[in-house]
């Protein structure tokens, strides 16, 4: 039997989708955001207002991915001063895996460490991004 290579190209690149799991379809990271991933979970965020500025009130937009997935927590620590922000951000779901985090303000300059935990199919995961703050 002659298979063309037409036909060997579709059932691979069918193959390949078949196998990839639902995180590998993420979409892109937002402008001047970062994207963090921890096993199957991957997650994108950019500041508002940008650029952060110390003892400026700030929020992230979080997009999740696989969107079902939960943010649970974001906290802030300066890891050199031992310290954490004074106040507790507010955490609001705004569908498809987009999350809106209110309340944060980083009050010293120095260096930052967000972290943000999420619940994908039952496993807490922690991402952790160090952000320097002029």
């Amino acid at each position: 039997m002659k298979v063309s290579q037409g036909r060997v190209a579709g059932l691979a690149a069918w193959l390949v989708a078949a196998a990839l799991p639902a995180f590998a379809v993420c979409p892109p990271p937002p402008e001047a955001g970062a994207r963090l991933q921890s096993g199957p979970v991957q997650l994108t965020w950019r500041a508002e207002p940008e650029p952060v500025s110390v003892s400026r009130p700030f929020a992230l937009l979080v997009t999740l991915c696989p969107a079902d997935a939960r943010l649970l927590r974001v906290d802030a620590t300066m890891p050199e001063h031992r310290h954490g922000m004074n106040y507790r951000p507010s955490l609001q779901a705004l569908g498809d895996g987009v999350w809106r985090v209110e309340g944060l303000l980083w009050h010293m300059s120095g260096r930052w460490e967000l972290r943000l935990d999420v619940e994908a199919a039952g496993v807490t995961h922690t991402l952790r991004q160090s952000v320097t703050l002029q």
